[in-house]
């Protein structure tokens, strides 16, 4: 499979949460119940994803989770874990404002044809022709800084739902993978976090304390989410409630399903 097939998987814990193990080095059960975060969407429809509801995506979820040990309770003296549960597409600068019809590109393309009356003209006609010209120069010049600006602030809201601002941070701008990580940040992907608070805290006290978080994604184009989410979710499972040390990226092909019977939600409190 191509990149387009890597599910990119960020995963990092509180300081404050440790696991306890058992004597053979797994973990011990940890009770949860799930919370929905919401279906964020995307900048257009999307059969793949808007007909799958919070039930499909906690159903698919089960599985990875007890493979680390977390099992749903609806006993609220036995559950340490809320667990809020988001998912959507990333909208990126294409899908705010399309490359071919920026604004800098137009008066670039206006300049161009006014260079050229430049080259052809003399005199008095020369000097307002080259006059427009600079002029089209200095719009095309702000209108592209305002527009890198804009793109940056997209980028970054991005890089943040998708767990990529640690990686960029510490990459050098020279170094190739950086310019890895801005194009698979400026290409549309499905994405899926899940925020895991002590459900303690937020039922007795309204805190959120958050105790761990994983976030993975996957390129939109040529994937279709209702297929890839389970492998995906697989692959993102062997770091729930563990350090991932930075963002990785592994191919689809290198998951396994495990979908877990659906059980009851349980009662949780108001987020």
């Amino acid at each position: 499979m191509g990149g387009g097939a890597l599910t990119a998987v960020y995963s990092r814990t509180s300081k404050d949460y440790a696991r306890a193990q058992n004597p053979d080095g797994s973990f011990q059960q940890e009770g949860y119940v799930f919370k929905e975060g919401g279906n964020f969407g995307g900048p257009r429809v999307d059969v793949t994803m808007d007909k799958l509801n919070f039930d499909d995506i906690s159903k698919v979820l089960v599985g990875p989770l007890a493979a680390q040990g977390y099992v749903q309770r609806e006993d609220p003296m036995a559950t340490k874990l809320l667990i809020l549960v988001y998912w959507g597409t990333t909208i990126v600068p294409d899908d705010l404002n399309p490359r071919d019809r920026r604004e800098s590109v137009q008066l670039n393309e206006q300049a161009l044809i006014a260079g050229d009356s430049v080259n052809g003209s003399t005199g008095a006609a020369g000097a307002v022709n080259l006059q427009h010209f600079q002029s089209l120069m200095q719009q095309s010049s702000a209108f592209s800084y305002m527009e890198a600006s804009q793109d940056s602030q997209t980028d970054a809201a991005s890089a943040n739902i998708l767990g990529y601002t640690d990686e960029i941070f510490r990459t050098s701008p020279r170094d190739p993978k950086m310019a890895t990580l801005k194009q698979e940040i400026e290409r549309d992907r499905y994405y899926v976090v899940l925020l895991a608070y002590d459900y303690m805290a937020a039922r007795r006290f309204g805190r959120h304390d958050l105790l761990w978080e994983t976030r993975f994604s996957i390129q939109e184009q040529g994937n279709d989410f209702e297929k890839a989410f389970p492998l995906m979710a697989s692959i993102a499972g062997k770091y729930f409630g563990q350090e991932s040390h930075g963002l990785i990226h592994t191919n689809l092909g290198e998951g396994h399903v495990e979908v877990g019977e659906p059980k009851s939600l349980g009662t949780v409190p108001d987020r």
